[in-house]
C-alpha cells in the first residue's frame, strides 16, 4: 500500500512539473496600435513623449497621463496615443501599471467618462450601482456608489492591475489630463480645432 501511495505521489508531482513547463509565459500580443508600432523589431522607432500631468487620488493612489508620438525612421509613418499610468501605494504591495490608448480611441474615452460621470443611484432600484468604460488597452474607468457618495476608480491592467480612487468631484481633474493630452497630440498632428 505504501508503494502505491508513493508511486501516486511521484506521478502527481511529475505531472505538475510537466504541466508548468507547457504554460506560455510570453507576454500577450499588443492590444493597441501604438503598442504594436513601438514593439516592432528590425526598424528604428523614435519616440516623443510629454508628461501632461498627474492627479493624486484617495488612499495613496495617483494617475499620470503622457502624450506619445512614435515615428518609423525609415518609412516616416507615425502613430499617436497616450499612456495612463496608475499607481496604488495603499497596501503592503505597491502596484503600478500602464495602459496604452490609441489616438483614435481618446475621443470615445472622453465621451465614456462624461457619460458615466452622469450616472447616479437613480439608474437602479437596488442599493448600489457601478458604471464602467473600458479601452482596448485595459484602461478601465468606473463610477460607483460607496456608502453616501459616488467615487471614480481608474484601473490599469487585468492581472496585477493597479487602481486609483478619486472623489466624484475630482472627475474633472482626470478628464482634464486626458483632454490636455489629446490637445497636445492634435497640435503636432495639425488637427487642432478640427
Amino acid at each position: 500500500m505504501r508503494n502505491i501511495i508513493t508511486a501516486l505521489g511521484i506521478a502527481l508531482l511529475l505531472s505538475g512539473v510537466n504541466y508548468s513547463q507547457n504554460i506560455d509565459q510570453s507576454p500577450g500580443s499588443p492590444k493597441t496600435k501604438i503598442e504594436a508600432f513601438q514593439a516592432r523589431t528590425g526598424v528604428v522607432i523614435i519616440q516623443g513623449f510629454s508628461e501632461v500631468g498627474s492627479v493624486r487620488g484617495l488612499y495613496v493612489t495617483s494617475v499620470t497621463v503622457k502624450a506619445k508620438e512614435f515615428l518609423d525612421a525609415a518609412s516616416g509613418r507615425k502613430e499617436f496615443g497616450i499612456t495612463v499610468e496608475v499607481k496604488d501605494n495603499s497596501g503592503r504591495i505597491e502596484r503600478e501599471n500602464t495602459s496604452w490608448v490609441d489616438y483614435d480611441e481618446i475621443e470615445s474615452l472622453l465621451k465614456g467618462l462624461d457619460y458615466i460621470a452622469k450616472v447616479d443611484r437613480s439608474v437602479t432600484q437596488l442599493a448600489n450601482f457601478q458604471a464602467d468604460f473600458r479601452t482596448k488597452g485595459d484602461l478601465g474607468l468606473s463610477v460607483f456608489s460607496s456608502r453616501d457618495e459616488n467615487l471614480l476608480a481608474v484601473k490599469s491592467g487585468r492581472i496585477g492591475a493597479a487602481t486609483a480612487y478619486f472623489k466624484f468631484e475630482d472627475i474633472s481633474n482626470v478628464r482634464g489630463l486626458l483632454a490636455s493630452a489629446k490637445e497636445q497630440i492634435d497640435k503636432i498632428r495639425g488637427t487642432a480645432g478640427k
